[in-house]
């Protein structure tokens, strides 16, 4: 069965919307950022524990993922940095399944489009959220982001992304082979070029 080719976030879109979690809560900012650079699925993240972080390493842990198989992942200097200092013990991202969690993720996506932010709807009403051109962004979209910068900027092929051991089957990961363009098409830089035959028309016209 074929997959379906996943969206993904451009950087200033990506960027856009964790800063203005950070401007409305911490650690809402410091989790959009693990899932960018890390690819973790939601419920990996939530499940991260500190006692599986090494800063000095730049690595976490990863005990549990859909895939039943464990997995270390490295960590760019925008996780370390967004990490911040490792506690004891305990759970690294205190967030659960509701609409808490959504809400703030919510008003982040708003923010970060130029919208004033929502405001929480009185008891018996429908919250009011005006359309905005982030609509479709979830935290997964997050993962599938990593995936694609990987391909795009970091230049991993599908065995490339196989090996970071995020996916077990290459057919999942080969969802992510449209991103970078084929090396044939460089050579559509040397077809023609309407600008410079308009120029050679006009400057001919000027010389008569």
């Amino acid at each position: 069965m074929a997959h379906s080719r996943p969206r993904f976030l451009l950087p200033p879109d990506a960027f856009a919307i964790i800063e203005a979690a950070y401007a409305i809560d911490e650690e809402m900012g410091r989790f959009l950022t693990f899932l960018l650079y890390t690819g973790c699925r939601i419920g990996e993240a939530l499940a991260l524990k500190w006692e599986t972080i090494s800063l000095e390493r730049s690595e976490a842990y990863i005990e549990t993922s859909k895939n039943d198989d464990p997995r270390t992942v490295r960590l760019t200097q925008d996780s370390v940095a967004a990490l911040g200092p490792v506690k004891v013990a305990g759970r690294v991202f205190r967030f659960h399944q509701g609409g808490h969690r959504n809400f703030i993720f919510l008003n982040a996506k708003v923010t970060a489009c130029g919208l004033p932010p929502v405001e929480r709807p009185k008891r018996g009403h429908r919250m009011a959220i005006p359309p905005y051109r982030l609509s479709w962004v979830t935290f997964h979209t997050f993962c599938h982001t990593w995936a694609t910068w990987m391909r795009r900027f970091g230049g991993a092929d599908l065995q490339g992304l196989v090996a970071t051991g995020r996916w077990r089957d290459p057919r999942s990961a080969a969802r992510y082979a449209h991103v970078v363009s084929h090396e044939e098409w460089d050579r559509v830089d040397s077809l023609p070029s309407i600008g410079k035959s308009v120029d050679s028309a006009v400057k001919k016209a000027k010389a008569q």
